[in-house]
This record gives C-alpha cells, sequence and structure tokens, in this order.
C-alpha cells in the first residue's frame, strides 16, 4: 500500500529525528559497529519474524475483520454529518444504522443508513489512497501516532469543482473481543 501524503506528517517527524541524530552518530569516533548481546542473532524462526510485521497501521491498512465504529460523512449530500454505527463481519459490512436522527435527508436513529455509508476501514483508506494516485487536489489523512487506523480522511479531487469534496470521521472503533461479540 502507499502512503498518501497526508500521512507523512508522521514519518516527516521520524525521520527528521532520525536526520537529526545522524551528525551525532558520525562523530562519535568509533570504527567498530556497536552490537547489542541480545540482538546478534536473527529471529529464532519464520513466526519471530512475522510476529514483528504491523497487523494495522497506514502501511498495511486496517488489521481486524471484525469490528463496528462510528462514521461521519461530510458532503455535501443529505444525511451530511449524522453519525452512522458501522458494523463489519469477515471485512464486510453487515449494518449501518444512524445513531441519532437529523441532517437535511430526515434521518431517524435505529434506521438503516442509505448504501453510501457501508464502508469499511480498509475501503475509506482505499479511496483516500485511490484519490491520491489520481492526483487529486488535496488528500488530508489524520492517522495518530501508533494508532490502527486514521480519525480523519478529506479529500478534494478537484480544486476548481465546488461541491464534490468528500470528508470522513471515524471514532468508537470496536474490534470483536475487545468490547462488542467474542
Amino acid at each position: 500500500m502507499s502512503m498518501p501524503r497526508i500521512t507523512l506528517h508522521r514519518a516527516l517527524g521520524t525521520t527528521l529525528a532520525g536526520l537529526l541524530l545522524l551528525p551525532l552518530a558520525a562523530c562519535s569516533g568509533e570504527d567498530e559497529v556497536a552490537r547489542d548481546p541480545g540482538t546478534e542473532q536473527g529471529p529464532s524462526s519464520e513466526q519471530d519474524v512475522e510476529a514483528q510485521e504491523p497487523t494495522s497501521g497506514p502501511d498495511v491498512g486496517f488489521g481486524p475483520a471484525d469490528y463496528a465504529f462510528t462514521l461521519q460523512v461530510s458532503c455535501f449530500c443529505p444525511y451530511a454529518a449524522v453519525p452512522v454505527r458501522v458494523t463489519v463481519e469477515g471485512d464486510r459490512v453487515v449494518e449501518a444504522v444512524f445513531e441519532k436522527g437529523g441532517g437535511r435527508g430526515g434521518a431517524k436513529a435505529g434506521d438503516p443508513a442509505p448504501e453510501f455509508f457501508e464502508l469499511t476501514i480498509d475501503d475509506i483508506i482505499a479511496e483516500a489512497e485511490a484519490a491520491e494516485e489520481a492526483g487529486a487536489a488535496r488528500v488530508d489523512v489524520t492517522w495518530p501516532e501508533g494508532g490502527d487506523y486514521p480519525t480523519e480522511v478529506y479529500i478534494d479531487r478537484d480544486e476548481r469543482m465546488a461541491d464534490e469534496e468528500i470528508g470522513y470521521t471515524l471514532s468508537d472503533v470496536k474490534v470483536v473481543g475487545e468490547g462488542i461479540g467474542g
């Protein structure tokens, strides 16, 4: 997966910190490479290698396949900003219902939300990546440090066009076994 330029906020900070430490390491006067006695050998098995790889995050998407989250869509559309509870099982949306009533579309709490709300977290990440690859005027992704998913995604595909922008706010993510189901 490619990282949209927005997720680079965190990567830029990490890179900058590394670059600032580089001159200090170069001036240490040591010609030999320092080795930690506990890390001289590689992983003892393939399982150890797999355990070190992230299962969620900006480079791999959202790992869990069964979860629920609250989604608010900001757009020039009915039901804009009305929170929808989305339930995902096996990486597929099985339910999307309004948590509250209101909005231009007259949403009622508990009613099924329209199909355009039936998005998984990976669907939202993929939409941001596709917009970035297509040369969108602006793609902003807020991905908290150490977080498993973005909390906000904003896409403006063409700055010359009005009302085609879309934003997603993700909150209250509950993975099965960590607060719902299981």
